[in-house]
Order: C-alpha cells, then sequence, then structure tokens
C-alpha cells in the first residue's frame, strides 16, 4: 500500500512520528508533500523533504513545490528537476486562480518532465487554485502532467449539483450524476484523484450507490491518500480520534469489492502515476 498524500511534519508531527505512521497505517511509503506560500500554517520546505529522504529513502516518495507566484519559480523548479531526485510536484496550494498565467509557467517545466501534479481545489473565501471549470484548458494544454485533483471543491464536483462554496464545502445527501470531476476522470487520460482528508472521505460515503459506480468507473485513476495530521498512525493528537486511514481503509474494502480494482487503488495506480 502507498499513501499517495502525507506531509513531512503537521502541527509538531516529528519526521520520527511521520514514519512511524507510514508504518502503523500498513503502507510500504508515502509521497511527501511540502507547500511553499500557501499559509504560514503550510509553509513546508522542498529542502526539508530532500533531508528527510536523504534519512528514510525506502519510506519517503519526494516531491517538490515552490510558489508560483515567485519571479524565479521556474528557475527553482529547473534546479530541482537537475537533481533528480523528485517523482513530481505540488501540493500546488496558493491563493490563486487556475487561469492564473504564472501557473502555466511551471506546468509548462512539469509538462516536459510528464511529472504528476498534486492540487488543493478550495473555492470560495480565501480558496486555493479557484475556478475548477479552467481545468480541462490546462488539462487539455499540457497532457504529459498528471493531474491529481484533491480537496473539498474537487470532491464537491463529483456532483452536478454544487452548492455555492459560501454555503458549504463538505455538501452532504445524494450526488446528482454528471459532476466535473466526474467526466474529467472519465475523459482526460491525465486526470487522477487521491482520496485523502475528509473532503475524500465525505465526498465519498455521502451517497454510497453513487460512489459504488464511481468506483468501478475509475479504478485506475484513484489513489488511496490519507492527509492525515494524526502522530502515530492511530489517532493520536487529532481532534478526530482516528486516523484518516482507520476511516477509509475499512469503507475501501466493503465499496471495493473486486480483488484487483482494490490493489490498484491501494498500490498500483500510484506506481503507475508516480513512475516507481
Amino acid at each position: 500500500m502507498i499513501d499517495a498524500h502525507f506531509h513531512l511534519t503537521h502541527k509538531g508531527r516529528s519526521w520520527e512520528d511521520t514514519i512511524a505512521h507510514i508504518e502503523n497505517i500498513g503502507a510500504e511509503k508515502a509521497v511527501i508533500l511540502p507547500i511553499e506560500g500557501g499559509d504560514d500554517e503550510f509553509d513546508w520546505k522542498t529542502e526539508e523533504v530532500v533531508a528527510a529522504y536523504e534519512k528514510y529513502p525506502d519510506q519517503i516518495i519526494p516531491f517538490c513545490h515552490v510558489d508560483v507566484r515567485r519571479a524565479d519559480a521556474v528557475a527553482v523548479l529547473e534546479k530541482w528537476a537537475d537533481t533528480g531526485v523528485f517523482k513530481g510536484f505540488g501540493e500546488q496550494k496558493q491563493h490563486i486562480r487556475l487561469d492564473d498565467p504564472r501557473l502555466e509557467s511551471v506546468l509548462a517545466i512539469c509538462n516536459t518532465l510528464a511529472w504528476p501534479v498534486t492540487w488543493h481545489f478550495q473555492d470560495g473565501a480565501n480558496g486555493y487554485n479557484q475556478g475548477l471549470d479552467h481545468l480541462e484548458v490546462l488539462l487539455n494544454k499540457f497532457p504529459k502532467v498528471k493531474f491529481i485533483g484533491h480537496a473539498q471543491t474537487w470532491w464537491t464536483h463529483i456532483s452536478a449539483d454544487v452548492p455555492s462554496p459560501d454555503e458549504t464545502l463538505y455538501p452532504k445527501g445524494s450526488i446528482e450524476s454528471g459532476g466535473l470531476a466526474d467526466r474529467l476522470l472519465s475523459d482526460y487520460e491525465n486526470m487522477f484523484a487521491d482520496l485523502s482528508a475528509g473532503s475524500g472521505l465525505g465526498g465519498l460515503t455521502r451517497d454510497e450507490e453513487f460512489s459504488a459506480g464511481f468506483f468501478k468507473r475509475h479504478a485506475k485513476k484513484l489513489m488511496f491518500a490519507t492527509d492525515c495530521p494524526c502522530f502515530d498512525g492511530k489517532g493520536a493528537n487529532t481532534p478526530r480520534g482516528a486516523c484518516f486511514a482507520q476511516l477509509s481503509l475499512p469503507f475501501l474494502e466493503r465499496m471495493v469489492t473486486d480483488e484487483s480494482a482494490l490493489a490498484d487503488i491501494l498500490h498500483n495506480n500510484a506506481v503507475r502515476v508516480l513512475n516507481l
């Protein structure tokens, strides 16, 4: 099993805690995502990921990130790419819109490298990478980039009925077929999604009848992931009182009854997408 979305430190979690989390949930490895320039809470540096990878090369899959708003963003990304260390870019998470031209400059480099890019899509006040309707333009323009959808607005758009983000980012109840995220996964070979956080679990547990078909349609496109804040993989230091894996794994095993499809979601898709 591979955790396709994790962070090196989180509200006091140490490197050692992070490795324990990976092991305690039964994962072999985890994608470790830095974030530069999102918010002070999420200012996790690529340099730290490199240092941790050098210490724990068997457990860490390193991604790099740079704030795309920096004047030297392309030069910094080219420097990271030249090291040959990284498997992808992200978590892409700044207070910008998807039609910001600075994003395209960075995506052009990722396209040349055929890298995956993990995105935090969140509309509304103080959101990140807003304007999901522009994503299709980027998917067409950068066909070698493997776009990995994540977060509230992504999972809200598995339904065609999307409430205002000012109303809620975590809608409940039945899902209406024809959602943008569902269609993009079907229509674009370079569109994927990770199942992390409350947004992923909440989106897929709100209407299990819909989700059963969603898992079947996209079994080759979805990756198990946690984005969990707990310290030990058992729920320590989290308001939920449970590790995300404790909540999501039983749900996945119940919903995805085909063993081959479950293996794809838990492991094989990450190997393909991340070129492991």
